[in-house]
């Protein structure tokens, strides 16, 4: 199987207002984990932008360096498509943050992707699953599971080059196929990773969506009153339309078609009427009941 790990640099951390300043992409193959091909983007976003000093220091790229080596994301719009067709993707935690970035991204530009019908294996969950009620054995708190912790985990040192998205893809990869190689690719499978919410308001499990925050954080979406959700859908300022069509379909009253045909109801034993002998008018015999 073919699978496109990517990551992400970006000038802050709103999803839908910021912009993707590095992406990069290596497409291995799960088989034996070999490398067939690799992007790496410095992205320059259109129009005015800024990129605050503390982001700069986590990823040391600069706007002068941008306007000097930057390209397009709609120049290389065309060759993302191509080299992610047909693939399934793997990030840390692209769920909740490169995938719904990227998408915002796409879309100023007018350009759009298929999110769906493909699996989002995120290493990040499936650490968080691995690491459950995990302790520091010096500290007592709980472990860590940043991607520099995650690596350190399975191969007892960190991975140089962190916060630099490519050197970030080949360390996800290495986390992954730790994990993998410890549990095996079914514990990986979790429905989860066939949903991507841009606007982070839910996820998807057991068929049903539950939301990931705010106060009904982790309940059924099914079962929360109606009000708060219809102030996701008309007041939240940053609910996105796909959330806005989940959850009206969710709200719809079910149309119901009545039947025009006369159900015919075949008697599981059949009655022998009764011969000379009549019944009270009004009673009911087990021959009647036998007919429901």
């Amino acid at each position: 199987m073919n699978l496109v790990c990517f990551d992400t640099e970006t000038t802050g951390l709103d999803v839908q207002k910021e912009h993707i300043i590095q992406l990069s992409l290596v497409k291995v193959e799960t088989s034996d984990w070999s490398v067939i091909d690799q992007r790496d983007w410095y992205i320059l976003p259109e129009g005015e932008f800024t990129i605050p000093a503390e982001a700069e220091a986590v990823h040391h790229i600069s706007k002068s360096f941008l306007l000097k080596h930057g390209v397009g994301l709609r120049s290389v719009y065309d060759d993302f498509i191509a080299f992610t067709r047909g693939c399934d993707f793997l990030s840390y935690n692209g769920n909740g943050y490169d995938a719904p970035i990227l998408h915002y991204n796409l879309k100023r530009l007018g350009l759009d992707f298929d999110f769906e019908g493909r699996t989002w294996y995120d290493a990040l969950l499936l650490e968080r699953i691995h690491t459950a009620g995990m302790t520091d054995p010096e500290t007592g708190e709980k472990v860590p599971n940043n991607l520099t912790s995650a690596y350190t985990r399975y191969y007892g040192h960190p991975f140089e080059g962190a916060h630099n998205s490519l050197d970030d893809v080949m360390a996800t990869i290495e986390v992954f196929k730790a994990q993998i190689a410890a549990h095996g690719w079914e514990w990986a499978q979790r429905e989860e990773f066939g949903f991507i919410c841009f606007d982070r308001w839910l996820t998807k499990r057991g068929g049903y969506y539950y939301l990931t925050q705010g106060a009904h954080k982790g309940e059924s979406m099914m079962r929360i009153d109606r009000s708060y959700l219809d102030w996701i859908v008309d007041k939240c300022k940053w609910t996105d339309d796909q959330t806005r069509q989940i959850i009206r379909a969710a709200l719809a009253p079910k149309q119901v078609t009545p039947s025009t045909r006369k159900p015919q109801v075949t008697p599981s034993t059949p009655v022998t009427p009764s011969r000379g002998k009549k019944r009270p008018k009004g009673t009911i015999t087990d021959a009647d009941l036998s007919l429901f």
